[in-house]
């Protein structure tokens, strides 16, 4: 083969892969935008679905949101761990099961369930804070709750409930996680963000597997929707999602996570429930 025919077949070549590249293109952004245009006509469609439950405190000029059941001697309060879109729903079932021998508090978090969007850091201080502000109007707020006021605390109940060895498990030394400005986490996951979230891919993953609760016989249909509806509803605004601020990694943020680390194990009655650490295991590798 002469040299002018390698030169006349690599021009052909060259050139059909790159009218193949802008076809690909084309539909992933044809594919991109209509999957926005669905995702936003459903995050619509699905607003007429949620519907309020509990009642409304004031902190820090903001509604957080708390559900009060059953009546006791003794108050059970119930913080969701870290992620969980609707605690309500999620701890239905248990509430109802718990509320004829105790009062039960179910609290939701500023950006969870029902409780509004807020700006700003959410340390495990932060939070704590402010949900004992909601109580006179989870996991590690839990250990950070008792240590600061033991006096409030008669036990802890741990539903696989995050502690510090868990970061020990995974690695991480907390004496050498360096601080990030929160820009910059926020920069790091954009394009996740963006395209999971906000374009909403979430859709084509399985939700009941990310949240199991989702698909639970113990809650009703109706209940089942709303706590869907939550989900995408809370997690399309991505990186702006209050909830998704507790990824931030501040300086106070590792000041708190150090002092939980290296603090004393909490000096009150504790029962754990722990899973077989199977989801944990496939996430650190």
């Amino acid at each position: 083969m002469s040299v002018e025919k390698i030169k006349k077949f690599l021009l052909k070549a060259l050139k059909r892969t790159g009218i193949a590249i802008a076809v690909i293109n084309v539909l992933t952004v044809f594919l991109a935008f209509g999957t926005y245009v669905y995702n936003s006509a459903c995050l619509k469609k699905e607003s007429a679905l949620i519907k309020h439950k509990g009642q409304y405190v004031e902190v820090d000029g903001q509604n957080m949101n708390l559900y009060i059941e059953g009546s006791g001697d003794k108050t059970l309060i119930l913080m969701a761990g870290s992620g969980v879109p609707s605690p309500i729903l999620e701890f239905k079932p248990l509430a109802d099961r718990l509320s004829d021998r105790y009062q039960v508090v179910i609290i939701e978090k500023f950006g969870y369930g029902y409780s509004d969007e807020i700006d700003g850091e959410r340390t495990v201080g932060i939070i704590t804070e402010q949900d004992r502000e909601a109580l006179r109007v989870a996991g590690f707020e839990a250990i950070w709750w008792v240590n600061k006021y033991p006096e409030e605390v008669e036990a802890i109940i741990g539903l696989d409930m995050g502690v510090p060895e868990q970061y020990d498990y995974m690695g991480v030394d907390w004496d050498n996680v360096a601080p990030e400005a929160p820009q910059r986490s926020a920069e790091e996951n954009e394009f996740y963000d963006f395209g999971v979230y906000k374009v909403g891919l979430m859709r084509y993953m399985n939700a009941q597997e990310i949240f199991p609760a989702i698909g639970s016989v113990e809650l009703t249909e109706e209940e089942r929707n709303e706590y869907r509806a939550l989900m995408y509803s809370i997690y399309s605004l991505g990186s702006e999602a209050t909830i998704n601020h507790e990824q931030w990694i501040t300086q106070r943020f590792l000041n708190e996570m150090r002092e939980i680390h290296d603090g004393p194990i909490p000096d009150v009655p504790t029962l754990l429930f722990v899973s077989d650490g199977e989801m944990m295991a496939q996430m650190v590798g």
